[in-house]
């Protein structure tokens, strides 16, 4: 079993930077740290781990919004303002499909497609919190993921502030076997919401993942995946090992090879249900186009 310590980073595929990253920053909050040929890495200031979104051109494929992402805010009203305002004003930023917001597995939200077309949540658990449920439940995952509300004032103009980039989503055909490969291949922490969804979640990280049972869903690319990092060098390498001997019998669908970037270690894999994961050390940086295009 690998012994991750945190989720570092998602990755998403757009089919132009210039017209998804405006509704990423000005939308959501996020802010550029790194800007590359082809790909640029986000961060939201109130969150440890990043964003890094490729370009893949015109043709890039129609996403799927049950594979999506999330971003809180505090208040409820806050979701409705901010329904209302992507409605006004989202057609300037190519925002589509703005749905109603509505109550799923304890969260009120909203759902939308970017220009890209991949999908994002607004989020916020103030209603279950109040009802006495418990931050504490599900791993904490309905807990506030900041240490210190962002101000309106970090985020002007817009009647709403996202205080954390929260979680991604994957699905599955199988609920009980992806959440065996997740704790004893992944090394995952699992919390069953209920009979559809679990939350994925590494031991040193706020934010999670969350996968739904489906029953189909189109496999997305490499450039659709989460990254953990592990402790040190040799635990990647003895991990992609083990990987290679065991995997199989814990449902692990395809292993990449062992790369290295300078001295990092590491690789890509497949789970169960064919969604892509990334296993390093420490933050790495992303892969080449030719890794990242890389087909199962």
């Amino acid at each position: 079993m690998l012994k991750p310590l945190r989720l570092i980073e998602t990755h998403m595929e757009c089919r132009h930077l210039g017209e998804t990253l405006p509704a990423l920053t000005d939308l959501l909050a996020f802010e550029t740290v790194a800007d590359t040929d082809g790909q640029v890495t986000l961060k939201h200031p109130n969150s440890d781990w990043r964003l890094v979104v490729h370009e893949g051109g015109a043709g890039t494929p129609e996403k799927q919004l049950l594979n999506h992402w999330g971003v809180r805010v505090v208040r409820r009203a806050e979701v409705d303002a901010a329904a209302a305002y992507l409605k006004s004003q989202g057609t300037r930023y190519g925002v589509r499909l703005v749905r109603e917001p509505t109550f799923a597995h304890g969260s009120y939200s909203l759902y939308f497609l970017e220009p890209g077309t991949n999908g994002w949540e607004i989020e916020c658990y103030e209603d279950a919190l109040s009802k006495g449920k418990g931050s504490e439940r599900l791993g904490g995952v309905w807990a506030p993921h900041w240490q210190t509300p962002l101000p309106p004032a970090r985020f002007p103009g817009r009647p709403y502030v996202p205080q954390a980039f929260t979680h991604g989503t994957l699905a599955c055909g199988d609920k009980n076997a992806s959440a065996r490969f997740y704790t004893e291949a992944l090394g995952l922490e699992v919390y069953h919401a209920n009979k559809q969804a679990m939350y994925l979640k590494a031991p040193d990280s706020q934010c999670y993942v969350v996968c739904a049972l489906r029953e189909s869903w189109t496999r997305c690319a490499p450039t659709f995946r989460f990254t953990l990092a592990l402790g040190s060098a040799d635990e990647v390498v003895a991990g992609h090992r083990w990987l290679a001997d065991s995997g199989r019998s814990l449902g692990l669908s395809h292993l990449g090879s062992l790369e290295a970037r300078g001295s990092v270690p590491c690789f890509l894999l497949t789970d169960p249900d064919g969604n892509w994961w990334e296993i390093t050390l420490g933050r790495a940086d992303s892969w080449t186009r030719r890794g990242l295009t890389e087909s199962s």
